[in-house]
């Protein structure tokens, strides 16, 4: 999603609160300088996105959530030599893929190698059957992305090339997401297009300048989001998300309690004609972007299964409407929080406009990262990471490198950050998209059907505009009402022993959230890295002694926090006193992180 992909429907009353803000938003982005390169004598922070990704990694046991893995296939006469060339030239032109991130001195920084030696080691399948081709490409790709990243020893890039015959190629490539986004495949691919063949020819490769690198946006953005440009972002947001946050109850197949990523995906593809009478019929008949339209039908959908009027999902931006940005490989994203309220039976148009309202508005202030959003107005995780829409917006891939063709490999992963999430993208001419969900909430002929149903919804939509919500034809969902009622919500089981009792009124005063019960999940109600730090401390506190965080992490409900404890009782002398000595009061913020950095160590 785009900011160049907006052309909404604007609210009619100019005196409003939206235009008002958004006036302030605009003349606050014509007053923004130009991004230069700052001094490389003074140490270089992280961005507020890479610091978010950094904060995540040092609570997670399985630090390969944010491995990013990419297989692509080259098919024709291969050039190792000048494909390695190719690969240490982008290396080299990019900074941050040089990059890794340490704490100095009570502070975050990146530290930034003046050269990365890259190895592209030749696994020869050549022999093999195309049975045991495939098995050992699954594996080799399975490896690579279950094998961790070290952010701050590095190298953050790996590659291998996998050779199936004399003309058939496959480069696989891992990076961690924090130096590397959706956006920068594109173009390291299109790099790669240029470097390559002017390597087989014996030429140096003519790559325009970069006039920036990615750390001197890190430094921009620390500097420019402040002040009133932070104030107007930040109140824009607690403005449209005042009050309770909706938190999507679908209707599932499987009830689950206990957070697990398992997933799998499902691949779709539009036909060109309705491609075409949305974008050219609809979409500009109603003055609204495509995006708007297929987040519309999305919406529509999410109301008629689980028949809630006000709604919050996730949305990614691609974050690089600044020019100086485009050309740079590095992690640019921000997810952004869309609340969209669909009482009233509206005829389509109208929630169309509404939509759009809510779409411009965020695009306008998506400079807000998520992780200072969600800290600042205590979003629980849970509605961060139940639903997500994307239409992906990023520079078209070359069909060719050399003389090879260039094409994408797609094998499944197996994992779901969300509980449901489709990503759409138009190439072309044509719309494809793809649905990941979570195994343990969701059958495959679940997914299928939601799927004919989003299909079946932008049909409509299509022909009937003027249609109201709720007068929709029903929907081909004949077991909907045998799992309607399967929302995946913990029962609520009081706390009932005096351990238990303290840790659910700690809970209750960081996490502002009431009642907490035993079964409760601390990262699933919206505990962060800086929340865990803090409870960590008022455990501490509470009890006298040294609360190692891993434990916290491992055992994350009141009943596992409380056992863990009560294996350690002989420690334990009451249930609220104050610490035997000020060492606790004198742990800065950072030395906390750094235990969160040994955990690692301590617990495999």
């Amino acid at each position: 999603m785009q900011k160049s992909d907006s052309a909404p429907q604007l609210p009619a009353k100019k005196d409003s609160a939206f235009w008002q803000t958004l006036r302030a938003n605009i003349r606050l982005q014509r007053q923004t300088p130009v991004i230069t390169p700052a001094s490389r004598n003074d140490t270089m922070p992280l961005s507020f996105g890479q610091e978010r990704l950094w904060r995540v990694e040092q609570l997670q046991t399985d630090n390969t959530a944010h491995n990013l893995r990419a297989v692509f296939r080259l098919q024709g006469l291969l050039n190792i030599t000048a494909l390695e060339n190719s690969l240490r030239t982008i290396v080299q032109r990019h900074e941050i893929l040089r990059t890794t991130f340490r704490v100095y001195q009570n502070k975050l920084i990146q530290v930034i190698s003046p050269q990365m030696e890259l190895e592209l080691p030749l696994i020869k399948l050549s022999h093999w059957s195309p049975e045991q081709q495939q098995a050992e490409i699954h594996r080799v790709a399975t490896e690579e992305a279950q094998h961790p990243f070290d952010l701050a020893q590095g190298p953050l890039l790996r590659v291998k090339l996998l050779q199936l015959s004399d003309q058939d190629y496959l480069l696989l490539r891992a990076i961690h997401h924090i130096i590397n986004d959706r956006w920068s495949d594109s173009l390291f691919l299109r790099e790669l297009a240029v470097c390559y063949p002017a390597f087989c020819a014996g030429k140096t490769p003519l790559l325009p300048e970069l006039p920036i690198q990615y750390a001197d946006f890190a430094v921009f953005q620390r500097h420019w989001l402040q002040g009133e440009v932070l104030a107007n972002q930040t109140n824009y947001w607690q403005n449209q998300l005042a009050g309770q946050l909706p938190l999507l109850q679908l209707p599932t197949d499987f009830v689950s309690n206990r957070p697990s990523y398992q997933g799998n995906a499902i691949y779709l593809e539009f036909p060109a004609v309705l491609v075409r009478d949305l974008k050219k019929q609809f979409a500009q008949t109603a003055k609204v972007s495509f995006f708007t339209t297929l987040l519309t039908a999305f919406l529509i959908l999410l109301y008629r299964y689980s028949q809630q009027t006000d709604m919050t999902l996730s949305s990614p931006v691609a974050g690089r409407y600044r020019p100086e940005t485009r050309e740079l490989i590095g992690f640019f994203n921000n997810v952004l929080l869309l609340r969209v309220k669909l009482d009233g039976n509206p005829t389509l148009n109208e929630l169309l406009i509404r939509v759009s309202e809510v779409a411009l508005g965020a695009h306008e202030h998506q400079d807000l990262p998520l992780q200072q959003l969600a800290e600042s107005l205590n979003i629980p995780g849970a509605i961060l990471s139940r639903t997500m829409f994307a239409l992906q917006n990023v520079p078209s891939r070359p069909e060719k490198i050399g003389e090879m063709a260039l094409s994408n490999v797609d094998i499944e992963e197996g994992i779901a950050n969300f509980d449901l999430f489709l990503s759409m993208r138009e190439l072309a001419g044509k719309l494809t998209g793809i649905v990941r969900y979570k195994t343990g909430l969701f059958r495959t002929e679940t997914i299928q059907t939601l799927l004919e149903n989003y299909r079946a919804t932008l049909e409509f939509m299509l022909k009937n505009p003027e249609q109201r919500l709720d007068d929709l034809p029903r929907l081909r969902v004949p077991s909907l009402q045998q799992v309607a009622n399967h929302s995946g919500a913990i029962p609520y089981v009081a706390p009932r022993t005096e351990i238990e009792q303290c840790i659910a009124k700690i809970w209750q005063e960081i996490l502002k959230f009431d009642p907490i019960g035993i079964d409760h999940h601390f990262f699933e109600m919206g505990g962060r890295s800086l929340t865990l730090i803090e409870l960590c401390t008022r455990l501490e506190k509470a009890y006298g002694r040294e609360i190692v965080v891993a434990e916290l992490i491992a055992n994350p409900t009141v009943r596992g926090m409380a056992h863990y404890l009560e294996q350690n009782s002989t420690q334990l002398k009451t249930a609220v006193r104050p610490p035997p000595n000020t060492a606790f009061k004198q742990r800065a913020a950072f030395s906390r992180q750094k235990q969160l950095k040994l955990r690692k160590k301590d617990h495999g």
